[in-house]
């Protein structure tokens, strides 16, 4: 008897937080800015609130990869139990 074993499906978790605090140099006016984007396409000023908000999503991106880190290895030491 012959066992196939079917591959999961690949995944990609990525997660992007950059945040920083900028001075006007015109009026010396502090500034919170951030992106979630590689590119930093959607840099915007953000409030302290929105930027805890996205904290937390960050937060929760950072769980899903640990996830699939946790499955990934337990897939693996299946097929290593197996083939022991």
């Amino acid at each position: 008897m012959s066992h196939t074993v079917q591959q999961p499906a690949e995944r990609t978790v990525s997660l992007i937080l950059e945040a920083e605090v900028t001075t006007d140099l015109d009026t010396g006016r502090l500034t919170l800015i951030a992106s979630t984007d590689h590119h930093m396409s959607d840099l915007d000023e953000v409030s302290p609130a929105r930027l805890r908000g996205m904290v937390a999503a960050a937060r929760k991106r950072l769980a899903e990869i640990e996830r699939l880190a946790n499955e990934h290895e337990a897939r693996v030491l299946s097929q290593l139990e197996r083939a022991a």
